[in-house]
């Protein structure tokens, strides 16, 4: 709760204009600004008269905000003989506190008053020429003993400049400066402080010292936080100084608050520059002990700083200092790096790119040390920019990168001998499988007595057992390379799991299998990459069909995902099921399940099928899983994105050829006897007519002198290989450049057939050949209206 305050000045010792000023300097302790005497004056003389005075209210101004203060003055009764009181009551009726008249003035707000000065870092700091000069020289304009630039801190007034006063601060209870900041006006003054009951007991002005005038003025942080005072004092009283006198102690003022400015940018400077220091100091610790060279470069590209570590390159950086960062290149390279400053760098540059991000990666460079050994440096730039945005320098940071550029050879060389040596593999492979396969399809053909049909299948089955692991093991090295790339196209699913069965079911039939379709599938028709689905189904099927002795496989269709947008396989099977030890390995390289099941069952794979599955699938974005089915058996799935593709109207299937339906001249060019033997049985008609060449230039001299329907090209030969003679006789062969030419190749894989095609070849087949597959580019070459053969 507020308690007005009681105001009580004599009347009897005074004239009435004496005891108004007293009355008023009252309200100006209560916070109302001075200068109120003449209204004092006239209530007074109304209270003398014995008329009632009304209440009275103003606006404090204090820096707290307004404040609206209320005075009920009246008389007293008499105290003492012939003496009579002014008295009045002083009550806040705003911001619920009262002052104590008699206590110093309300202050402005002391915490935002005390940032300020520790933002300014000056109390107890030593005196400063600056300020000593202006408060000498306003004790010089005001010819006063006593001068000093002053600041208010929490309880006590400190002096920064003092002229004439020995201590170097004062309380704050005391203090004429406070009066100052709290009236609000930027020049403050007390002509007679002895006359002024503020000061009524006060040491400074009843003490030995004995202030009787002040005058002074509001001191400023650059902010614009009230913080001190500059004043002039003196021990005698003075009249008002007047309006000029006011406005040269707020010039001298201005100065000091100037001077304040230049001392907070000159400590800021000073603070930022230690700070660089120790940022440069950082630096250079951080750029003589790392391993990479640091270099900093003007806009021009010449180096102005470049780290210890340069040392690798044979150099100091004293020494290269003041050269060009293109000038350390091979001659070969300085155009190109030149080039790519200017679009960094050079404003002026036909070359220069704005919009080049600040930092780049560059691309290595070889590098030549003093020595002449050739090191490659690989870099990372930033381009520092000034304030209007243009290219100022440029920092790099360079690491020698020799090392792991030869080892990345050498890697490089090392995946390169392992495709070649694949590639060799397979050639080597392929080549006799071509002739078992190809005879053992010629032996099926013919009439054969039961035990001789029996091992001509038994052959057949384990050539096409071996030729899945060939297959097997470049699969994995082109997935390891990451040289197989999906193609999609829209396919027949359920006609294509109908294709598996076919493949597969003599060999179920044999085991007593039934291999069965079920589908689910509304849609069949799908946006896939066929031959890939075909390789996992046959994978996935011919194991179920391996382990199960009887019973049945059944493959079933369906689509899953919120539109069928996905498409999922499941092969069920009836066998032995998978024991929980082994589940975790079954998508593994090199990994089976019990080896006494897999030997059991007739296993002899590489472990590598169902690892190729996984990573096929992972490359279409799908996933493949396993499990125990209900029964006893198991249940391998597959779950792929595959969309609903519109259906195509399906061309009628190829009727196989038949060899006594073809006519036409045929040449056959391989290294091998076997080989060309092989091809010309299989081709074997009354109409077909075969010519023979052991290598690449023989089919050149043949071609030149005779036209062929038909040539069948080995592409691995001695003297003169498929793709160069090829290559030949579309250019040198008039009468065979547009005569169709199969490639008969024991390399697989998108590259050799691109080669293929360059040479001028139509078709790729890979050996071994199937003679369905020949018979049928055979049948499209010898035709009337033939004009190529489709790849």
């Amino acid at each position: 709760m507020v308690t007005p305050r009681t105001v009580t000045s004599s009347i009897s010792n005074g004239t009435p204009g004496a005891v108004s000023r007293a009355w008023a300097s009252a309200m100006d302790m209560a916070g109302q600004p001075g200068g109120r005497a003449a209204s004092v004056m006239s209530v007074l003389l109304m209270l003398r008269r014995g008329q009632s005075a009304p209440a009275s209210s103003w606006v404090n101004k204090h820096n707290l905000g307004p404040v609206a203060n209320m005075c009920s003055p009246g008389l007293t009764q008499p105290a003492a003989a012939g003496r009579r009181a002014l008295k009045g009551v002083v009550n806040d009726q705003s911001l619920r506190w009262s002052t104590i008249l008699g206590a110093r003035p309300m202050e402005a707000p002391i915490a935002a008053r005390l940032t300020a000065l520790r933002r300014l870092n000056i109390l107890e700091t030593e005196p400063e020429a600056s300020f000593d000069s202006l408060v000498g020289l306003a004790a010089r304009m005001f010819s006063a003993p006593i001068s000093a630039f002053s600041l208010l801190d929490g309880d006590r007034q400190w002096f920064k400049s003092r002229i004439g006063i020995a201590p170097p601060e004062t309380p704050l209870a005391v203090s004429f400066c406070t009066h100052t900041l709290a009236s609000g006006d930027e020049v403050y003054e007390i002509t007679d402080a002895s006359a002024d009951a503020r000061f009524e007991g006060n040491p400074l002005v009843w003490g030995e010292i004995g202030i009787r005038y002040y005058l002074g003025a509001v001191i400023r942080c650059p902010d614009g936080e009230p913080v001190g005072t500059l004043c002039v004092l003196d021990t005698i009283a003075r009249p008002p100084i007047g309006s000029e006198g006011r406005s040269q102690m707020r010039s001298l003022a201005c100065a000091v608050e100037d001077a304040l400015r230049l001392r907070v940018e000159l400590y800021l400077r000073r603070e930022a520059e230690a700070r660089l220091t120790k940022s440069e100091a950082s630096y250079r610790m951080l750029a003589n002990h790392c391993h990479d060279i640091l270099v900093r470069a003007d806009r021009t590209g010449v180096i102005t700083y470049v780290s210890p570590s340069c040392q690798i390159l044979g150099y100091t950086p004293e020494e290269l200092v003041g050269c060009r960062l293109v000038d350390l290149l091979p001659v070969e390279d300085q155009d190109e790096a030149t080039a790519g400053l200017a679009r960094l760098l050079d404003p002026d540059s036909p070359d220069f790119d704005p919009a080049l991000p600040r930092e780049l990666m560059q691309r290595p460079y070889p590098v030549q040390t003093r020595s002449g050994a050739m090191l490659w440096l690989e870099g990372a730039s930033t381009v520092v920019r000034d304030a209007e945005g243009r290219p100022s320098e440029l920092i790099s940071v360079y690491r020698d990168v020799t090392a792991q550029r030869a080892l990345q050879r050498r890697i490089e060389a090392a995946v390169e001998a392992k495709g070649a040596f694949l590639a060799n593999m397979s050639h080597e492979l392929r080549t006799p499988l071509t002739s078992i396969l190809g005879f053992t399809t010629l032996l099926q053909q013919a009439v054969l007595p039961e035990p001789a049909e029996s091992h001509v299948r038994r052959i057949s089955i384990a050539g096409e057992a071996l030729l899945a692991l060939i297959n097997d093991i470049l699969d994995v090295s082109k997935l390891e390379a990451g040289q197989i790339e999906l193609e999609l196209e829209p396919a027949n699913v359920l006609a294509l799991t109908e294709e598996v069965r076919e493949i597969l079911s003599a060999q179920a039939s044999v085991k007593g299998v039934n291999l069965q379709i079920i589908d689910d599938l509304p849609r069949p028709q799908r946006q896939i990459d066929r031959l890939r689905l075909r390789q996992i189904l046959l994978n996935l099927v011919g194991n179920a069909v391996k382990f199960t002795d009887r019973g049945a496989v059944r493959v079933r269709l369906m689509e899953t995902g919120p539109t069928g947008e996905r498409l999922r396989i499941e092969v069920i099977d009836s066998g032995p099921g998978l024991p929980e030890a082994h589940r975790s390995r079954l998508f593994q390289r090199f990994a089976q399940g019990d080896s006494s099941i897999t030997r059991q069952h007739g296993g002899t794979g590489l472990g590598l099928g169902l690892a190729i599955c996984r990573e096929l699938i992972e490359l279409m974005g799908g996933e493949i899983g396993a499990k125990n089915h209900d029964q006893p058996g198991a249940c391998f799935w597959i779950d792929i994105p595959a969309a609903p593709a519109c259906p195509i109207e399906a061309a009628a299937p190829d009727a196989p050829a038949e060899t006594s339906t073809l006519a036409g001249r045929v040449l056959i060019v391989d290294d091998h006897p076997v080989n060309r033997e092989l091809v010309r049985l299989l081709l074997s008609g009354p109409q077909v007519t075969t010519m023979e060449a052991e290598n690449g230039k023989v089919a050149i001299d043949k071609a030149s002198l005779e036209r062929f329907d038909l040539i069948l090209m080995d592409v691995n030969m001695p003297v003169m290989d498929g793709l160069v003679a090829a290559s030949a006789i579309r250019a040198s062969c008039p009468l065979n450049a547009e005569t169709p030419i199969v490639a008969l190749t024991a390399q697989t894989g998108a590259e050799i057939e691109q080669k293929c095609f360059d040479a001028g070849m139509d078709a790729v087949l890979a050996k071994p050949i199937a003679q369905r597959d020949l018979l049928a580019l055979a049948a499209q070459a010898m035709a009337p209206d033939a004009q190529d053969v489709a790849a």
